[in-house]
């Protein structure tokens, strides 16, 4: 009998913990900052880049959630690659102005879905609520964001139209 209870129990325990879950966006975007060598290895993750090895935060001050709009564009570095501008919510904009702030004369880098596609020098503090990565973006991520978020200056009934009518291409 205890074994049958068991098993019933271990059939139910996973449908159970992924009841509650939500649905997993098909693209995960994030900023990550330059980290100082003071900071905590378990913090930080080193990468080489053209500049030599960096050390960068673990922790993304910008992702997906924070993005509110894109606009897409040919890359002016890499003709069969895109850039994109991401228009930010108010909560990512202040993070951005902050970290700008005060990581000016570092570097930031841009990952998507786990693969770094550019890096940005902060050369000032950034007063807006748009951030333009250059090169390394693909066709297959553009359709994603497409499904993600709405195009910069688009409405969302537009932005809903549009997708209705891609859909049916």
């Amino acid at each position: 009998m205890r074994l049958l209870i068991f098993l019933f129990i271990a059939y139910l325990s996973p449908s159970v913990s992924f009841a509650n879950g939500k649905k997993q966006s098909a693209v995960a975007i994030t900023f990550h900052t330059e980290a100082a060598n003071l900071e905590s290895k378990k913090l930080t993750y080193e990468i080489d880049t053209p500049k030599g090895k960096r050390f960068m935060s673990k922790t993304p001050f910008i992702t997906t959630s924070d993005i509110v709009a894109y606009n897409a564009f040919p890359s002016p570095h890499n003709p069969d690659m895109y850039g994109v501008s991401f228009q930010l919510n108010r909560a990512g904009s202040s993070r951005l102005k902050m970290t700008s702030g005060e990581y000016s004369g570092k570097w930031v880098m841009c990952t998507i879905n786990g693969k770094v596609v550019d890096m940005l020098y902060i050369d000032r503090q950034i007063d807006g609520r748009v951030i333009t990565i250059w090169r390394g973006v693909d066709q297959a991520m553009l359709k994603a964001c497409n499904h993600l978020v709405p195009r910069i200056g688009e409405s969302p009934k537009a932005w809903k139209t549009r997708l209705k009518y891609e859909k049916k291409q």
